[in-house]
C-alpha cells in the first residue's frame, strides 16, 4: 500500500479516481471506498477483503505503479487507529484535500437529501441547520484536529495537504502534485485532453448555499477557519 486519500468529503474524490483509475496510468485505486479501518476489527479483514473483492490490498500487480485507497471518512479517524496504520505502513503517503467547510458541510447536505429522495425546496432551514451540527458534520469540517492526528504518527513530508479550489481551477497541476508526491511520472497526465479533465463526474446539484442559511454556517465554521489558516500558515480568508 503506497498512499491513503482521506477526504475530505465532497472534494473530487470520484474525479480523482476517474484519473487514476479509468484512464488506467500510474495510481490505480484500490476500491474508492473500502472503509478499511473504519472496521471494528482492523487488521483481521484484509482476507476477507480479497474474497470478496479479489483485490489484494499487499502485492502490486505491475512494477512501477503505485496502489492506494480513498475514503474521506479516514480523515476524521482516532490517533490510536492512525498510530496502528503507521505500525504496519510507516511509509505509505497520506494525501487529503480541503474545501471551504462551509460549502463542505452544504454539499454533503444536499448528497444526503438526494439519498433520501428528499425535494430541496421543500426542505426546511430547520433540517439544514441540524444536519450542519451533527457530530458527523462537524468533525469533517474539523480540518485542523484531522490534520494534526495524522501528525501525531506521520511525519508532515509523508502527508500531503492540497485544496479543492486547486483541483477546480487547475486539475492538471493538481494531479501533477500528486504525481510528485508519489515519485511517479507525470508525462502521461499532461497529455490529457484538457477538456475532459475539467468535466465534472457527478454532482448532487444545488450549488448556490440558501441565503438564509449563509449565517448560520459561517458563524459555525468562522472561528476554524481563522485557527486553520494560523495553523497552516495560509491565507484562507477566501472561505469567509
Amino acid at each position: 500500500l503506497d498512499f491513503l486519500g482521506i477526504g475530505a468529503e465532497k472534494t473530487g474524490k470520484l474525479g480523482f479516481c476517474y484519473s487514476g483509475e479509468k484512464q488506467k496510468y500510474n495510481f490505480p485505486v484500490l476500491d474508492k471506498n473500502l472503509d478499511t479501518w473504519n472496521k471494528e476489527i482492523v487488521f483481521g479483514i484484509y482476507t476477507e477483503i480479497e474474497e470478496l473483492t479479489g483485490i489484494n490490498l499487499f502485492l502490486k500487480e505491475q512494477e512501477g505503479k503505485v496502489e492506494g485507497e480513498i475514503t474521506p471518512g479516514y480523515a476524521t479517524l482516532d490517533r490510536n487507529t492512525i498510530k496502528e496504520i503507521y505500525q504496519h505502513y510507516p511509509k505509505v503517503k497520506i494525501i487529503f484535500t480541503l474545501r471551504n467547510p462551509i460549502y463542505r458541510a452544504w454539499s454533503v447536505a444536499i448528497m444526503d437529501l438526494n439519498f433520501a429522495k428528499g425535494d430541496v425546496f421543500k426542505t426546511t432551514d430547520q433540517w439544514f441547520m441540524e444536519h450542519f451540527n451533527t457530530p458527523h458534520s462537524i468533525s469533517n469540517g474539523d480540518y485542523e484536529t484531522c490534520i494534526k492526528n495524522w501528525r501525531s504518527s506521520f511525519p508532515s513530508n509523508q502527508i500531503l495537504i492540497l485544496f479543492y479550489e486547486d483541483l477546480a481551477n487547475n486539475p492538471l497541476k493538481y494531479i501533477i502534485n500528486i504525481c510528485n508526491f508519489l515519485n511517479i511520472d507525470s508525462t502521461l497526465y499532461r497529455s490529457l485532453n484538457k477538456t475532459n479533465l475539467k468535466k465534472v463526474i457527478w454532482t448532487g446539484g444545488h450549488s448556490i448555499i440558501r441565503p438564509s442559511l449563509l449565517p448560520f454556517l459561517i458563524n459555525l465554521y468562522e472561528e476554524k477557519i481563522y485557527s486553520l489558516s494560523k495553523y497552516l500558515k495560509k491565507d484562507l480568508s477566501s472561505w469567509l
